[in-house]
């Protein structure tokens, strides 16, 4: 049964309770893609008793008229104010994965199609001349079903792929929160992460991902002068010898560390400027500093010291882990100048890789070390 149509010249609107009409070239181009799905309603007098936004859109396509129904009797008006109510008020947006779902429908639908044009083309081959006045390429049907679902075509392909990835937290995330790029973020950089973690261990001249570096830097105080500083039980260096030190073959720190990198290094407080220059020497780009806060405090010449502090730099662009890590690690060195096991285990969560550590005291699974205390040096 075909729907009446009333001449839009003839319709009147009188006052309406809903004043905002929202975003009504979005209506009218969902109406030019797939029609008009539900009629205006009118009384007998040609008054309009529901359909403002959808009038106000064949205006904006200069119809002449529109479809509409007519009611006569109050008990006919009512289920159709109500449903336009409901429409209106009890309406849920679609989700990121169910407006994907009607993507893949949409999808299958315009392959479908363009197989069918393809089998009625009688020449396949585009003529040399109109190859040259080409000058963009044809729209993906992709671009096209994400139109047709109120997403750009690089936002569905990002939320396809979340959803592919099976990542069942991302994918509730996107949902929830509406937001695909974020998700996709995520996703790549856990699938980047998982793809680090399965390459086989470098050489032990690297190249590294993932660098600690605690050096032994010098004081110009030694112990037995008027300082309230404990005894060194390693070998002092320079500043210029940690800037040129060798780990490994002859090779540099900056020379075993690879393209895409992370450096963590540990500086005392009175050697916080010169950490700076050691990490530009090394060929590090300097980006947020690490504090321990330590749970007892020690010696100083100044104030009591009870933090470190663990200067992280990049080289590249490294795959991080990021989530809700803080500027502070606690815990207790298991022994004199050496780290806390909570710094280690915040390193390999967020870092993936391979890992070495330098001026190291002791071995540790699954890393690399050189120090004259791990005996690997």
């Amino acid at each position: 049964m075909t729907t009446p149509t009333t001449a839009i010249s003839e319709i009147t609107i009188g006052d309406r309770h809903r004043k905002e009409l929202g975003d009504v070239d979005a209506l009218a181009a969902s109406i030019v893609d797939i029609g008009l799905l539900q009629p205006i309603v009118l009384n007998e007098a040609g008054e309009l008793v529901a359909g403002r936004r959808r009038l106000e859109a064949f205006h904006l396509l200069g119809r002449d008229s529109i479809p509409s129904f007519t009611v006569t009797k109050l008990d006919e008006a009512v289920p159709k104010l109500k449903a336009e109510l409901a429409e209106n008020t009890c309406r849920v947006d679609f989700t990121i994965t169910e407006k994907l779902s009607l993507g893949e429908s949409l999808e299958a639908l315009e392959q479908k199609a363009a197989s069918t044009r393809q089998g009625t083309r009688t020449d396949l081959e585009t003529p040399t001349s109109a190859k040259v006045s080409q000058k963009s390429k044809p729209e993906r049907a992709a671009d096209k079903v994400a139109a047709a679902i109120g997403m750009s075509g690089r936002t569905y392909d990002k939320a396809k792929a979340v959803k592919e990835s099976g990542d069942e937290k991302l994918v509730a995330e996107m949902d929830r929160t509406g937001k695909v790029n974020g998700a996709f973020k995520k996703m790549k950089v856990r699938q980047q992460a998982a793809e680090l973690k399965a390459e086989p261990m470098p050489l032990p001249e690297g190249p590294f991902r993932v660098i600690v570096a605690d050096p032994p830097w010098r004081y110009d105080k030694r112990a037995g002068d008027v300082t309230h500083r404990s005894t060194c039980p390693y070998p002092d260096l320079s500043i210029d010898e940690i800037k040129a030190f060798q780990p490994a073959g002859g090779k540099s720190v900056g020379e075993i560390a690879h393209d895409d990198s992370v450096l963590w290094l540990w500086t005392t407080n009175s050697h916080l400027p010169e950490a700076f220059s050691v990490i530009e020497a090394w060929g590090f780009t300097y980006k947020t500093t690490l504090t321990w806060a330590k749970p007892q405090m020690g010696m100083g010449d100044w104030l009591r010291g009870q933090t470190e502090h663990c200067l992280m730099a990049v080289r590249g662009k490294p795959t991080v882990t990021l989530t809700n890590q803080t500027t502070v690690v606690e815990g207790k060195s298991p022994e004199h100048s050496a780290k806390p096991d909570e710094f280690y285990e915040m390193v390999e969560s967020l870092c993936p890789g391979s890992k070495v550590e330098i001026f190291s005291r002791t071995n540790r699974e699954g890393w690399t070390t050189y120090g004259d205390e791990s005996g690997t040096i």
